[in-house]
């Protein structure tokens, strides 16, 4: 299944921040093989720092797997949304019966 996750922080709470900057670094070396080892292919990845935002796109057999994935400082510094998506040619296809 297909997730969007949507994670917001203050700038108080600001990853780029001297005081969370290496748990933050810690986190993102390991994000890759986090992901493989809860069986998360990461499709997409994205930043918008201006807006303290980032962007997920993730591929997980189920939510468990989300929220580990985001476990520790991903967490304690942002607020965020996981939706569950589908393509829209899908959507499409039962709205338009």
């Amino acid at each position: 299944m297909m997730f969007v996750v949507t994670l917001v922080h203050t700038p108080e709470l600001c990853l780029a921040r001297k005081e969370f900057s290496t748990e933050f670094r810690r986190w993102f070396d390991g994000m890759n093989d986090l992901a493989k080892k809860l069986g998360i292919r990461i499709q997409g990845a994205y930043s918008c720092p201006n807006e303290h935002t980032f962007y997920f796109i993730l591929d997980a057999s189920d939510l468990n797997a989300i929220t580990a994935f985001f476990s520790g400082i991903m967490l304690t510094n942002n607020k965020g949304r996981v939706s569950p998506v589908v393509p829209l040619i899908e959507s499409a296809n039962i709205l338009i019966k």
